[in-house]
């Protein structure tokens, strides 16, 4: 005798009842892949958001502008500083009337130095955080922030 093969019975959908009692269309069960795809994708943006904030927090990624950045006064000299935040720095002597460009450069945190046109440097600078004063490194000169 011979056997009948049965293939198996096709696996349908579940069937969703309409609260009416129609039925509603095939429904069926989501996988677990998409789901598990999102949340690999959030666990790297808060990583990134971790890194980010630890930069931020450590000075690695300082986004604030120099704080030299502005119009400093030598009331013993009667002469003012302008550090604009493009690197150039401008002297004036309001007394005289006169001004001469240069620039400015950070050479470590806190402390700079002028370079005139011709490329001669000035003595050290210190930025005091503290005081919000600039000032030779032997004191013969003090910086203070005008306005």
């Amino acid at each position: 005798m011979e056997e009948e093969k049965h293939s198996p019975e096709p696996v349908l959908p579940m069937q969703v009842a309409d609260p009416t009692g129609n039925h509603a269309t095939s429904a069926t069960i989501p996988t677990a892949r998409p789901k598990r795809k999102w949340i690999i994708v959030a666990g790297i943006f808060v990583l990134v958001v971790i890194i980010l904030v630890a930069l931020l927090v450590s000075g690695v990624m300082d986004f604030s502008p120099d704080p030299v950045i502005g119009t400093w006064n030598v009331p013993s000299a009667d002469f003012q500083v302008q550090f604009d935040a493009d690197g150039t720095a401008t002297l004036r002597s309001p007394a005289a009337g006169s001004s001469a460009d240069g620039r400015w450069q950070k050479v470590a945190e806190n402390q700079y130095h002028l370079v005139s046109a011709g490329g001669t440097k000035s003595p050290l600078l210190v930025y005091d955080p503290i005081g919000d004063t600039l000032h030779t490194a032997d004191y013969s000169l003090i910086f203070v922030r005008k306005g």
